[in-house]
């Protein structure tokens, strides 16, 4: 009876994730690149906003040899029934959402006008990589679970990419694929520079956003502040977020942008 009702729950939990994937995922498939992630966003101590605070950092010896046994056996026991597949796909079903729902609150045509940016797939992908990168920082602050669903996050931003490059008429195919890969190289090396200006001052996050965001070539200081106000704020929201929640949800709310204009 159990096994009879993990397998329907399994099968309504992919049900419920095709409608969300099937518009990249079924038409275009799953991109080489997709996780090509820099080292530096793996998790450690230096957590943004003081996250780790949220962990027991207890030494290893403190806790009770019989009790280590316990919670590997139970693992493989949940493991065995299939119950860790089953968080895995409410993750999965969670990065996706939280992908989708993120963008859906983009700003894209202020972002355009307002940065002087034009209105191509480059300019498009800057905006998304930003606003990604901020998802990252958040979820890499839950250990393991946040890291999956960061990794998911990313593939479906991949995936978006992909499927958006396939309208952009009749390009060769190598051609595409190789401004793709180009593009997650580029993806790396923003992700290192974002992750070091978030950790430091304004000056810093505000070379990185100069380098990457406005590609070298801003001269208005009023684009860059108003940047790195809008990612800072954004940031704080994230972070204060309790971890129940945005394991659970991902209905959070991105800060309105104009309302950070001076004028």
């Amino acid at each position: 009876m159990f096994i009879m009702q993990r397998a329907r729950i399994i099968t309504s939990l992919k049900n419920t994730m095709l409608p969300l994937m099937q518009r990249t995922l079924q038409t275009h498939g799953i991109l080489s690149t997709a996780r090509l992630l820099p080292a530096s966003t793996i998790l450690n101590s230096k957590s943004i906003h003081m996250t780790f605070a949220r962990y027991d950092n207890s030494s290893p010896s403190t806790v009770p040899i019989s009790s280590n046994l316990q919670m590997g056996l139970g693992k493989r026991l949940l493991k065995k029934i299939g119950f860790m597949d089953l968080q895995k796909y409410r993750y999965m079903v969670l990065a996706c959402y939280a992908y989708e729902h993120i963008l859906r609150q983009v700003d894209y045509s202020f972002f355009y006008k307002h940065f002087n940016m034009p209105d191509t797939l480059f300019s498009w992908f800057l905006v998304t990589e930003l606003h990604v990168w901020m998802l990252m920082v958040r979820y890499m602050a839950e250990g393991k679970d946040g890291q999956f669903i960061r990794n998911e996050i990313v593939t479906a931003m991949w995936d978006d990419t992909k499927a958006r490059t396939e309208k952009l008429g009749v390009i060769s195919t190598n051609i595409k694929g190789k401004e793709i890969i180009l593009l997650s190289h580029q993806f790396n090396a923003a992700i290192i520079g974002y992750d070091e200006g978030i950790l430091s001052d304004d000056k810093v996050l505000a070379g990185a956003l100069w380098r990457r965001f406005f590609c070298f070539e801003c001269n208005d200081p009023e684009h860059v502040e108003l940047l790195i106000n809008y990612v800072r704020i954004q940031i704080s929201i994230l972070d204060n977020i309790p971890t129940v929640e945005i394991l659970k949800k991902a209905d959070f709310k991105l800060v309105d942008i104009k309302s950070l204009c001076k004028h």
